[in-house]
């Protein structure tokens, strides 16, 4: 046979809600790069991971290398973290000692290379955005779950690599970044060499640093006030938590980071703004009145441990409203149900906790209906005092009005300027609704997984919208002319959160200008202004922000994807997303990767950091069922030769025995 067939030629698949080789379409892979052969979830020889996170913008680089012990080749599935909002800068393989990057090509295209270099007997990659069939009068969401179908040759190793870089949010002060690498839930196998690096510069100085899933065995170190580094390594360890880093900076100062990108002599430019300005509160006096309407979804899918978890998710929430803020409750299922027919003070809270633990789960999802009876809630005759809804849903729109664009428009008709809406989705949700109907009104979205509990995120969604808020966000960059800026509108700020902005700006700008964030605190005008803030004009400056213009293009399809989902394949719209994603090299329904040695993409360029490599013994479980066995063998032997020599004692005794009784007889 030709060794060249030998070799694995395999395929990259971004699942949209899709399931392939035994994983469904709502699960979820949330775990460190693992290597499924035949239903079984098998563990690298390494993972090694390089965080960089430079003001609040993470790249992390994960490599890993995986050995097919059987001597036949097999079908796999390779399965690597991508968290939600994540950007895909790159994946390649290794062969022949030497990097292969993927490029981007239109599906029809990828998807023909990718055909001719297997048949060829060539190592190759295909990485294409797929959707799963939508519930009726329901779109498709793509979700980011990188997959990889992989064919090994016997006794063989697959080297991969994976780049991606995400904007890190922050509350009160506090950034967090995560790596998703529990996996316990889907084999007890060991890692055999795991390393974690994660290296931090921010503009500002960081007050604290620590990894409160790994604080007895990661080591931190301060190089500067404004610089970390942690470092975790490990072998043949079982992951059973995530990797969290938290670092806090000063809740007195006003910040702002900026980072961008140009790029040849006349093109325009490219940004990503992170502003942060860290609003102080003393006293209940100055806390600013605010009205919440609390959306429960009650239907017959809500029951079991989700209708209890919420009820007392929602009842905490309940016992922590400041002493001037107002509140109602609307439960819904087929119908929907008003716990009052006004807004309440909080003096009244104690009878709708013991109301909100009589709500049972049975029923359709009015998902409609819900919305709207909220939304007349507001009280239009106090507009400083925001008009707050939290969503919660675990299911799609089944009663009433069901179409995505209807209830939409429904929303649209009901809502006043002072609503916002944040939604959580529990499980398999209808994302594009959720997500349009949060970014329509100033609010944002948090989908948590059917399995897991409620009450912490719940807890920690409501903490962040649970202080101060900075309304009718609006930006002046001064002198520099910036253009098609996402999100907009932008949404609202709350105490030590943070707004994320992308735009272009003119090529002919200043390099400094004068940013000025605008809104309102409590009906009152409030106004940032953040000084001599750079914006590069020089290419060859702006080098080590390459990764902004996709941040920025990321965004923009995003938006255009959401459209698309709600609306339907626009021509005009596919058109757009198309050319973005190929002159911007995204994934995206209509284009795919594609990696084939010898098609103009003979190496990658290696990362600017260098991931530490400790020993890796590709042979380490060989050598531990060696142990085991050898361990076996010795008490086996040790056990023979305790009978041998027992069965020699009586045979001694017995003939000693004999003996005597010989000499007595004489």
């Amino acid at each position: 046979m030709n060794p060249k067939v030998l070799r694995a030629a395999f395929s990259v698949i971004i699942i949209a809600a899709l399931g392939i080789a035994g994983i469904s379409p709502t699960q979820q892979v949330r775990a460190d790069g693992l290597l499924m052969i035949e239903g079984v979830y098998r563990q690298p020889l390494y993972s090694h991971v390089d965080v960089s996170i430079e003001n609040k913008i993470a790249t992390t680089v994960l490599e890993q290398k995986f050995y097919n012990e059987l001597e036949r080749e097999v079908s796999a599935v390779y399965v690597a973290p991508v968290p939600d909002g994540a950007t895909i800068l790159s994946f390649a393989e290794k062969v022949d000692d030497k990097w292969v990057e993927a490029e981007i090509q239109e599906k029809e295209d990828a998807e023909a290379a990718y055909a001719t270099a297997v048949s060829e007997g060539k190592d190759a990659a295909l990485a294409g955005a797929m959707t799963a069939t939508p519930a009726p009068n329901q779109p498709a969401t793509p979700k980011m779950n990188f997959q990889i179908k992989v064919f090994l040759p016997p006794s063989s190793e697959r080297t991969i690599r994976l780049i991606y870089t995400e904007v890190l949010l922050g509350e009160v002060g506090l950034t967090r970044y995560t790596y998703p690498l529990s996996n316990t839930n889907l084999t007890e196998e060991p890692i055999g060499d795991l390393y974690i690096k994660v290296q931090i510069s921010e503009k500002d100085e960081i007050r604290a640093v620590y990894t409160p899933t790994h604080k007895n065995s990661a080591e931190v170190s301060r190089p500067q006030p404004n610089t970390a580094s942690l470092v975790y390594r490990a072998q043949n360890v079982v992951p059973n938590q995530d990797f969290e880093v938290i670092y806090t900076q000063s809740p007195d100062k006003f910040g702002v980071n900026l980072a961008s990108y140009v790029e040849g002599e006349a093109e325009d430019g490219y940004f990503v703004l992170i502003a942060a300005p860290q609003l102080e509160t003393k006293t209940d006096e100055e806390v600013i009145p605010k009205d919440f309407v609390f959306i429960l979804d009650k239907s017959g899918s809500m029951q079991g441990d989700k209708i209890v978890q919420a009820k007392n998710a929602l009842n905490m929430i309940l016992g922590n409203l400041n002493p001037q803020d107002r509140f109602n409750i609307v439960a819904f299922s087929s119908l929907v149900e008003t716990y009052a027919p006004q807004l309440l003070p909080v003096e009244k809270r104690g009878e709708a906790q013991a109301w909100v633990n009589n709500v049972f789960a049975d029923g359709g999802t009015n998902i409609n209906d819900a919305l709207v009876t909220a939304l007349k809630t507001v009280d239009s005759s106090q507009p400083e005092r925001p008009h707050i809804i939290v969503f919660l849903t675990d299911g799609q729109a089944t009663e009433g009005v069901t179409e995505t664009t209807a209830i939409l428009d429904n929303v649209r008709a009901a809502r006043s300027a002072q609503s916002r809406i944040y939604s959580i989705g529990v499980g398999d949700v209808n994302e594009a609704l959720l997500n349009a109907v949060s970014s329509e009104n100033r609010g944002t979205s948090l989908f948590v997984s059917a399995t897991q509990p409620l009450e912490q995120p719940l807890a920690d969604f409501y903490a962040a919208i649970d202080s101060p808020v900075l309304v009718d966000l609006a930006l002046d960059f001064g002198e520099v002319e910036v253009y098609d800026v996402q999100p907009n509108p932008i949404p609202d700020m709350f105490l030590g959160g943070q707004v994320v902005i992308t735009g272009r700006y003119r090529r002919n700008s200043p390099d400094k200008t004068t940013i000025t964030l605008t809104g309102a605190i409590g009906g009152e005008p409030y106004s940032a202004i953040y000084k001599d803030i750079s914006f590069n004009t020089d290419s060859t400056a702006a080098k080590p922000y390459a990764f902004v213009p996709r941040l920025w293009a990321q965004r923009k399809v995003d938006n255009l994807m959401l459209k698309i989902n709600i609306e339907g394949p626009d021509p005009k719209l596919v058109d757009e997303v198309r050319e973005l994603a190929l002159k911007y090299n995204l994934i995206t329904p209509y284009t795919s990767f594609v990696a084939v040695p010898g098609m103009g993409n003979p190496g990658m360029i290696e990362p600017d950091s260098v991931i530490y490599h400790l020993s890796a013994n590709r042979h380490y479980r060989n050598l531990n069922t060696l142990f085991i066995v050898m361990g076996l063998a010795l008490i086996f032997v040790g056990s023979v030769g305790l009978v041998i020599n027992r069965i020699a004692h009586r045979r001694g005794r017995a003939s000693k025995k004999g003996s005597l009784d010989a000499q007595a007889k004489n």
